[in-house]
């Protein structure tokens, strides 16, 4: 056995001893169309079961209904059988697409003010629990409508309010009071999507419906970076949404979800290991339909092969470290979307929390804060006790001027400038630029911004004040990511190039490290102290 292997299963077995290990569970699903065309026929569950074999899968869900289409009750039936026999676990799914008049907005939604829509609603997860104890809802059971019959029944409601509430009552009395009536067992999850910095403008109400749902999903798609139809995805989004969703959710966040839309087989292996990484219990490759086609089978053959590897890595998974990240539960980004994610590929790791972080000794607080009204009193108590208190260009304008804050001079940044470190209110104010988590952005070229010497200078202040606190990257190109975990790090390179990099400790002490987990070529120097990461590739170190 090789010395680096040795001391994977070295650290395994005494992970093992503690009784924190455990394997991540994967599970595919099951369309409505894909019942339809791949589970009313023996030949076609056949094929099913030895994809789920082969993918090393112990569990699938079966939707009943998507996009307008209710699978057959005897297909329905059939199929989850079929499985259960064979062994596997077996839930339902509902996609609550084109279920009726459509919203204003996202047309593939609903208008849930539509009293048609409610009965239709209510229907489809009837219909659901007769068949299953557990049911999934997946992404869209949202609203963005403004048609005449939304805006006459929110009044003096603003959108947002009339969405959350309408939401809620959709999910009390129209999913939940639905399917209970007919299986007073079942137990319903819902997923949301990764795109949280828009959840505010839909009615998702990530707190709420935590507390109203059994369990909740987290949806970890990455897709290519350089993807202007994908939104030039960051690949720590999945770390992030997945971390902030538990601290909310706790116990109830089971599982992570994607998909190959977008990807390659590298990105879609980015999205598996940063899905592990962030501690899902069970991953959820969607769907049989896409993965078993030809457009989609490279990349299903990728994580397969790599299934064994990805198994390991979750083993080494918890106990989380990091800068405590700010973001209250349905909060506007304003200028600043998705810059979490931004921030955690330059080698700066955050926790996220959707609680204000007082008893921390740093924090990293955005424009998202000002969703909580006692934000500034809240942050002024922080610097009084000696906090630390990282922030964004954004907010520290919309703070600027501020009486309740003991500033000496303008809280905001000059014109020009990156990065600014303030006494304030007896702690300690770091102020930094928004074009410093800029330059992780990948245009449609694959091109990243250029680091002149004045952002690779602030950069590099941001990251030293970062290492009094956590475990960073010192001297890594933007895009590669640390993952803090009790002790050891993942470190993971998300660029197209090799790079070469060292971790900088709590108050910058160097230390020697020990290899316990890699991939794809990625080694320890024999410095003890530089990583090798080829393009991809995640190396853990203890």
């Amino acid at each position: 056995m090789r010395a680096s292997t040795a001391t994977l299963w070295l650290f395994v077995m005494a992970t093992f001893a503690s009784g924190a290990l455990r394997a991540t569970d994967w599970s595919t699903l099951f369309t409505a169309q894909d019942v339809h065309d791949y589970l009313a026929t023996p030949e076609g569950r056949v094929r099913a079961l030895n994809f789920c074999r082969r993918m090393g899968l112990s569990k699938v869900y079966v939707e009943t209904f998507r996009d307008g289409y209710q699978a057959d009750a005897e297909t329905l039936c059939t199929a989850r059988d079929y499985f259960r026999q064979a062994g596997l676990q077996v839930s339902g799914c509902v996609t609550t697409t084109q279920l009726g008049k459509p919203s204003t907005g996202w047309n593939i939604v609903a208008c849930y003010t539509h009293r048609a829509n409610q009965e239709r609603l209510a229907g489809v997860f009837a219909y659901a629990a007769g068949f299953f104890d557990e049911i999934m809802i997946d992404d869209f059971f949202f609203t963005d409508c403004e048609c005449s019959e939304c805006a006459a029944a929110r009044g003096a409601m603003g959108w947002r309010e009339y969405r959350k509430k309408l939401m809620l009552d959709m999910s009390r009395e129209n999913v939940l009071g639905a399917a209970q009536r007919v299986n007073p067992n079942v137990k319903v999850i819902l997923k949301f999507p990764q795109w949280y910095d828009t959840f505010q403008e839909r009615g998702y109400v990530v707190d709420k419906e935590s507390a109203l749902y059994d369990r909740v999903w987290v949806g970890t798609e990455l897709r290519d970076p350089a993807s202007d139809r994908w939104g030039h995805k960051q690949q720590y989004e999945g770390f992030f949404i997945f971390r902030w969703i538990s601290d909310i959710a706790k116990e109830k966040t089971a599982g992570g979800w994607f998909d190959p839309y977008g990807t390659n087989p590298t990105y879609y292996l980015d999205q598996a290991y940063v899905t592990v990484l962030a501690g899902a219990r069970e991953g959820l490759l969607f769907h049989y339909g896409a993965l078993e086609s030809p457009e989609y089978d490279a990349q299903a053959r990728a994580f397969a092969a790599r299934r064994s590897e990805l198994e390991a890595l979750s083993k080494l998974v918890g106990d989380w470290r990091g800068i405590p990240a700010y973001k209250p539960a349905s909060s506007d980004p304003g200028k600043e979307a998705y810059l979490f994610d931004q921030i955690g590929m330059l080698g700066i790791p955050l926790l996220p929390t959707a609680r204000f972080p007082q008893e921390a000794r740093v924090a990293l607080f955005t424009a998202h804060a000002l969703e909580d009204v006692a934000f500034v009193s809240e942050l002024v108590q922080f610097l009084s006790k000696g906090g630390t208190a990282f922030l964004s260009e954004e907010l520290a304008h919309r703070l600027n001027g501020d009486p309740r804050l003991d500033a000496v001079g303008p809280v905001e940044l000059a014109k020009g400038e990156y990065f600014r470190k303030a006494v304030m209110g007896g702690g300690t104010v770091v102020v930094f630029s928004d074009a410093l988590p800029r330059l992780t952005f990948v245009d449609a070229q694959n091109r990243l911004a250029q680091v002149t010497p004045e952002l690779g200078d602030a950069l590099g202040q941001l990251r030293q004040e970062a290492s009094n606190f956590a475990v960073t990257l010192s001297d890594a190109s933007p895009r590669v990511a640390a993952f803090p975990m009790g002790g050891h790090v993942a470190v993971m390179n998300f660029t197209e190039l090799p790079v070469s990099c060292r971790l900088q400790g709590l108050g910058g002490n160097a230390t020697r490290r020990r290899q316990v987990f890699r991939t794809n070529g990625a080694v320890l120097a024999s410095d003890g102290a530089t990583l090798r990461l080829p393009p991809h590739a995640l190396l853990v170190v203890k």
